[in-house]
């Protein structure tokens, strides 16, 4: 008897095709299993499928929408990539090394320090992952109502995951317009509060790269409606804004993964979440703390982990087990090799180089940059005069990727045709140069 018929005989079936008899009619009926191939086979085929990417490195982009291009130095790789942190036991554990723990705290410090909040934990696995803990959290401080303010002028993954994590709870999300500034509608947000409202979330930068530039009233509204006040934000511009702590912020959140981190097709990233340390028990995650050892030495432990994997599930502040702790460490050491002025001058460049690329738009015959009028860091939106999707579909073909085409469905169908298009550092005045002419020669 063969190995094959053992096997089948064993699981109680006739042939292999038996295995797949779950799968529904529709998906079967597409579904060809190739003939197995050697290694050597499988690795060329493999190897001719990725030519066919193309990198940032061969292309002239200028992508955003929550992924960066920012430069990494190579000591953040190198940094990393030691074999004590990246082949390291699974950093969910309390008795992970002291390197890890002194590195994390040192994220956790950096983190602090930006949006002046006390409590910082050691990542979520993603920007709206991060928003979606911090809107369970708010419940969990203020438990009263059972509705949460969500501007309409964030990306568009957020609500999506959000909506998941809110399954089976309690809880209501309401919408909230925005201005043709681009920035939040106050007056709508102060509309929508009522006894029913826990919380509410403001992002400065928002999805089309807008500033919100009073904030105080975010605090006013805050104390005035007895909620949690949600910041989102971008850690690079913060070595140059106020921090959320000055307005208010009960919690900020974020994505870390222009402290270090390459695009790689989008991940992985890592999600800031900090709060204020007396909320520090209501906090999901993973929380490091500086002590002493028994000699009296200075050392450090994983002060809070409160998670299902280590206490009862219905005690967790969060059943998410996803760890980003080494990409925590990449940020951190990026960090630590720019320093704070080597962030500001990061910012101020970025800055820069983008109201240099809007004012050259502005000048190309049917384009309006930026669309709305409100103050940008390093992102903006472009009115283009024709289909967004054909100028990026078109500007491909010439190696450019102008930006992401925003009226198109689940990305604010109801604007014109707008791209949102990123500059950072990495894109040189060359660089700027090419997209102009690009779009030039696509509009004809």
């Amino acid at each position: 008897m063969s190995v094959e018929k053992e096997m089948l005989d064993f699981l109680g079936i006739e042939e292999k095709e038996d295995l797949f008899q779950d799968i529904p009619d529709m998906i079967r009926t597409d579904l060809e299993i190739p003939e197995g191939l050697s290694e050597r086979e499988v690795m060329g085929e493999l190897k001719s499928k990725l030519e066919k990417n193309r990198d940032l490195n061969e292309l002239t982009s200028f992508l955003g929408g929550g992924i960066y291009n920012h430069y990494v130095p190579a000591a953040v790789g190198e940094i990393v990539g030691k074999s004590e942190f990246y082949t390291s036991y699974t950093p969910y554990q309390a008795e992970i090394s002291q390197g890890l723990l002194q590195a994390l705290f040192e994220y956790q410090s950096l983190i602090a320090e930006l949006t002046g909040l006390g409590a910082v934990n050691t990542s979520m696995y993603d920007y709206p992952t991060a928003l979606a803990e911090a809107v369970l959290m708010s419940a969990r401080i203020k438990r009263k109502g059972d509705k949460f303010l969500l501007p309409e002028n964030i990306h568009w993954e957020k609500e999506p995951v959000l909506k998941n994590y809110l399954r089976g709870k309690d809880i209501v999300i309401e919408k909230v317009q925005f201005e043709e500034s681009g920035k939040i509608d106050r007056e709508d947000l102060k509309s929508k509060f009522d006894e029913d409202v826990f919380g509410f979330y403001v992002e400065t930068p928002n999805v089309f790269g807008i500033i919100e530039e009073e904030v105080d009233v975010f605090k006013d509204l805050k104390e005035e409606n007895d909620c949690a006040l949600v910041a989102g934000t971008d850690p690079i511009l913060l070595s140059l804004m106020r921090p959320p702590a000055d307005w208010g912020a009960d919690i900020v959140v974020g994505e870390s993964q222009q402290l270090g981190i390459p695009p790689s097709y989008g991940g992985p990233t890592v999600g800031i979440f900090a709060s204020s340390e007396k909320y520090i028990r209501k906090m999901p995650g993973r929380i490091i703390g500086e002590t002493e050892d028994s000699e009296g030495k200075r050392a450090y432990c994983m002060t809070l982990q409160t998670r299902e994997q280590h206490i009862r599930r219905e005690r967790a502040t969060s059943n998410i087990c996803t760890n980003q702790s080494l990409m925590a460490l990449a940020s951190a050491a990026y960090a630590h090799l720019k320093g704070g002025r080597g962030l500001e001058e990061l910012a101020r460049e970025n800055y820069e180089k983008a109201h240099h690329l809007a004012e050259s738009l502005n000048q190309i015959d049917g384009f309006e940059a930026p669309y709305f009028d409100g103050e940008f860091y390093k992102e903006f939106t472009v009115k283009t005069p024709k289909s967004s999707k054909e100028i990026f579909d078109r500007c491909a073909e010439e190696d450019v990727l102008p930006g992401i085409p925003l009226n198109v469905k689940d990305r604010f169908s109801s604007l014109p045709d707008t791209l949102l298009t990123a500059v950072t550092e990495m894109n040189s005045d060359e660089d700027i140069e090419i997209l102009v002419e690009t779009l030039e020669e696509v509009i004809g």
